[in-house]
């Protein structure tokens, strides 16, 4: 049974998360004409008995909750928040509230409402752990690397066929001529690019993704095409160029901090002639040697640090309207994995066995690499990369939250409470953490009419909470319900949910 099926789940609108009821009742599939009338009659009003709940108007009133509505006001008491269908019909005062008369009545006395969370980079391909992100309010995910299944996954949540977050999904990986990710697209020349946006529209991806090993004249040409496309491209900045040329061409968000401290170093010339001509870089590229050649790039450039140019480039990411996206959390993992790796974390009983494998650094080839690094110069390239952002934030840069979760690190869902803790630890006020991942991704997605913060005519993607995040971010973790397109998913059914992916990583779910 799909784990979709566990909970009391569908948008409203949509009834296809139900439709296994029907096999239920009739077994395998037959032709109509092999069911006798006689027995069809009762197996279809048993059907419809079983699915009348889910016809009807879900109507829900949250009563007495204090909403943080992620607009920036202040946290509202005694709020009374109306659900109808996927949608946010009122948020009143509770004194004031009018209660429909077939309205499920949730009592949020002493509890916190927020929008649901987005973790804006990710790497996910194992659907049967899509509801790991759920469980933990995130509602919404940027899909970083595409292909043809997640642009099916993205029609399946749509409908209420599967339980999983939204999913806004980039092109497959656009790389140089010798990319070091599978199934990446190669471009080595403007034409090339420029065939790579048509291409990547046409399939009906919802944005691009470029990579390390972009050639300079692949990337402006690639950067002017998508423009005349309509089209938005995000991701590292290429090797070749810089963080401010990346900013001026209009690449939407820098993932990774990814050649920002580089262009921020008084050495930078230097720096970057050297990264092009290491041979993990110009000859055969590996995915470890090119992540060891950026890391050895940017610790030079901390080490090399010009606040006059670091000014200036923040600058220009303002001007630009240029996002940063800095996944904290992965960053720390990577630079400090030999300190923060826990195998007993109990997070991993949530995973497969193959991917907890990867989180042993004695495992992973990746990890064996960058552990050749001197472990202070990392330790100081992370506190630098810390600093990084508050000084963003501190300048108007616009952040995102984001986590790089993967079969190769991190935990969906679970990751991106992390991040909001690393993006305090930053500097960001919890108020400006929660942001980034409610308001500023429907920013960045061009979709805040619809989501992101709690305010009537928005779709209806809630997380009430135990305990007040704005206090103390790490209170984000302290989830009681989750509502989803309107369906209340309540802390008993999480935990089932959470039991049953459980299960599945163990070997005993029974999913394919």
């Amino acid at each position: 049974m799909p784990l979709s099926e566990t909970v009391n789940f569908g948008l409203p609108r949509h009834h296809i998360a139900f439709w296994p009821l029907v096999g239920v009742i009739y077994g395998k599939r037959r032709p109509k004409t092999q069911l006798k009338r006689t027995k069809m009659r009762p197996l279809l009003i048993l059907l419809c008995i079983l699915l009348a709940p889910f016809m009807r108007a879900q109507t829900l009133a949250i009563q007495h909750v204090t909403v943080i509505d992620a607009t920036g006001k202040t946290a509202q008491p005694d709020m009374t928040v109306v659900v109808e269908r996927d949608r946010i019909a009122a948020v009143a005062e509770s004194k004031n509230a009018k209660i429909p008369k077939n309205a499920q009545i949730l009592d949020g006395s002493g509890k916190f409402l927020i929008p649901g969370l987005w973790d804006m980079h990710v790497h996910w391909y194992l659907k049967e752990y899509l509801p790991l992100f759920i469980a933990n309010g995130v509602t919404g995910v940027r899909q970083m690397n595409g292909r043809p299944s997640l642009l099916e996954w993205r029609r399946e949540v749509a409908s209420g066929g599967t339980l999983g977050p939204r999913l806004s999904v980039a092109s497959p990986i656009v790389d140089g001529p010798k990319p070091v990710q599978p199934n990446s697209i190669k471009i080595a020349n403007a034409n090339e690019a420029r065939q790579s946006v048509t291409t990547i529209k046409r399939e009906g991806y919802d944005f691009i993704k470029v990579y390390n090993l972009v050639p300079r004249e692949a990337y402006f040409a690639l950067a002017s095409e998508a423009k005349a496309q309509g089209l938005s491209f995000v991701g590292h900045t290429p090797f070749a160029v810089t963080a401010g040329e990346a900013s001026d061409a209009g690449q939407k968000s820098i993932e990774h901090l990814a050649g920002v401290l580089l262009s921020c170093s008084r050495e930078e010339q230097a720096l970057t002639r050297t990264l092009l001509s290491d041979p993990a870089v110009a000859d055969q590229p590996k995915m470890g040697d090119t992540l060891r050649a950026r890391l050895v790039s940017e610790i030079g450039a901390s080490e090399t640090y010009d606040s006059v140019k670091a000014r200036s480039l923040l600058g220009r990411f303002i001007r630009n309207g240029t996002w940063q996206d800095p996944t904290l959390v992965i960053l720390r993992d990577t630079e400090l994995l030999d300190e923060v790796h826990d195998l007993k974390d109990e997070r991993l009983r949530y995973l497969p066995p193959a991917v907890r494998e990867r989180f042993d650094p004695t495992n992973n080839q990746m990890t064996k690499t960058i552990l050749t690094l001197d472990h202070e110069k990392r330790r100081n390239l992370f506190r630098w990369q810390i600093e990084m952002v508050g000084e963003m934030r501190r300048a108007g840069v616009l952040i995102l939250a984001g986590t790089d979760t993967s079969e190769f690190g991190g935990f969906p869902g679970f990751s991106l409470h992390d991040e909001l803790e690393l993006l305090v630890r930053a500097g960001l006020t919890p108020m400006e953490a929660l942001q980034s991942a409610t308001i500023s991704a429907a920013r960045f997605l061009g979709e805040e009419r619809e989501f992101g913060s709690v305010e009537e005519g928005k779709v209806a993607d809630l997380v009430l909470l135990d305990a007040n995040p704005l206090a103390d971010i790490s209170n984000i973790k302290r989830i009681d319900a989750v509502i989803f397109g309107g369906k209340l998913i309540s802390k008993p059914e999480l935990e089932r949910l959470l039991a049953r992916v459980e299960d599945v990583a163990s070997g005993h779910g029974g999913l394919k």
